[in-house]
């Protein structure tokens, strides 16, 4: 049963990420087209600007939690993979724990930064009038979810970090 449920969850980090290539995709798509008719003083549609910025977090919402996953992300390797097994082992569980709480107060407070404007519906004039909370409501899923990866490390046998500069093994 636990296998169905990781494999269910597998592949829900990686549609989010297909998701946030995609819009990479069309984002890089539509800054190209902005960019021609600007220059060539065409007409062009607004919406567009705000489809580029609102990609920007809508991206590193869907694509982060796969990156926590795979250790894709940034993190710092030189004292952790200078330090000896046992070492690194409670080092790399107390930065996954930190990383962890940290994804958790970051949850919440997008929780309660995107019900605010869900209930406000507050329009964003600077943002042709989308409502914000269509920005906001990707925070509590991208910091949830990175929190449940970040966990993984807390609890797995897998460590976050490597044993040698530069390797994963």
């Amino acid at each position: 049963m636990l296998a169905r449920i990781d494999s269910a969850y597998t592949w829900v980090l990686r549609a989010m990420l297909a998701i946030a290539a995609a819009y990479l995709f069309l984002q890089m798509a539509a800054i190209v087209y902005v960019t021609l008719f600007r220059t060539f003083g065409w007409a062009y549609t607004p919406a567009s600007f705000a489809f580029i910025e609102y990609g920007f977090i809508y991206i590193m919402m869907l694509g982060s939690p796969w990156l926590v996953r795979t250790r894709g992300h940034v993190f710092i390797e030189l004292v952790t993979g200078s330090v000896g097994p046992r070492t690194r082992r409670w080092l790399s569980r107390t930065i996954a724990v930190l990383c962890t709480l940290a994804c958790l107060f970051l949850t919440v407070f997008g929780a309660v930064v995107a019900w605010h404007d869900i209930v406000r519906n507050e329009i964003d004039v600077r943002s042709i009038d989308i409502p914000r909370w269509i920005v906001t409501v990707s925070l509590p899923v991208g910091f949830g979810l990175m929190a449940v990866e970040f966990a993984r490390f807390i609890f797995s046998k897998e460590l976050m970090h490597p044993d040698k500069i530069g390797t994963f093994g």
